[in-house]
């Protein structure tokens, strides 16, 4: 099944959360996303999370600090 194609920024945060997950086995923070990939704001974090799930790439558990778990939709 092929995804939707991510834009230059979301493929910067699937990078990310991808090999911190990798790193720690266990998902990244919203705040370290934000300043890791130089994302202005918390909620611009939020919007590309929310946009990466609507696509595919990843799931995320409400109400859950580190509740991102990846789909496995690498067809970028």
């Amino acid at each position: 099944m092929k995804e939707h194609s991510l834009t230059t920024k979301q493929k910067v945060v699937y990078d990310y959360v991808k090999n911190y997950l990798e790193m720690n086995k266990r998902s990244p923070f919203i705040r370290e996303i934000q300043e890791a990939c130089q994302i202005n704001s918390y909620k611009g974090a939020v919007d590309k999370l929310l946009a990466l799930e609507k696509k595919g790439y990843i799931t995320r558990k409400l109400n859950k600090h580190r509740g991102i778990m990846l789909n496995g939709a690498e067809n970028n």
